[in-house]
């Protein structure tokens, strides 16, 4: 089973609509996700703070930023 990470935050409501849409599509794809509250790790802080909701691949050089939707999840998850 494939992981893809989510980076998020509480209380981001882009976070939540971002989540609805990737745990559909990752349930679909048979994938696993590791959510990361960038609050709790300061790389992915420094690095996402001011774009998340982030889901990152690692069968991708790129991280998807939000906005994405459906169709964009499908393109880029494994």
């Amino acid at each position: 089973m494939s992981l893809v990470r989510f980076y998020t935050t509480s209380g981001c409501h882009l976070c939540d609509q971002a989540w609805a849409l990737l745990d559909r599509v990752a349930q679909r794809r048979g994938l696993r996700i590791e959510c990361i509250d960038i609050m709790d790790d300061p790389a992915a802080e420094a690095a996402y703070a001011e774009s998340i909701p982030v889901v990152a691949s690692d069968s991708r050089d790129r991280v998807l930023q939000w906005p994405f939707d459906t169709a964009s999840l499908y393109r880029y998850l494994p």
